[in-house]
């Protein structure tokens, strides 16, 4: 697995504690469920592993998600971390 994000948001979660915790959202709509995945520095009420190091930061996800190629982090228009699934919203 491989972190991509610009250096500002690099640093963001270094000054929060060096930890993003990673989790997927399901959502319903006509197709079916879908999910997108969600990003913190602080974990919410849920079990996590750690599955991944890279530039001082530990990257936690919730057990059973699938190993993605790479993880796109940035900040959204709100300033809340996003978090892309081999660049993609959506993930399977």
């Amino acid at each position: 697995m491989r972190l991509v994000a610009e250096p500002r948001t690099l640093q963001h979660v270094v000054a929060s504690g060096g930890d993003l915790y990673l989790w997927p959202r399901g959502y319903r709509c006509c197709a079916g469920k879908t999910y997108v995945l969600e990003a913190a520095t602080e974990p919410p009420e849920k079990a996590f592993q750690r599955v991944h190091e890279q530039d001082g930061i530990s990257v936690w996800a919730t057990p059973g998600l699938a190993e993605p190629d790479e993880i796109h982090v940035e900040f959204g228009r709100r300033g809340a971390l996003r978090a892309y699934w081999n660049g993609q919203s959506w993930i399977g």
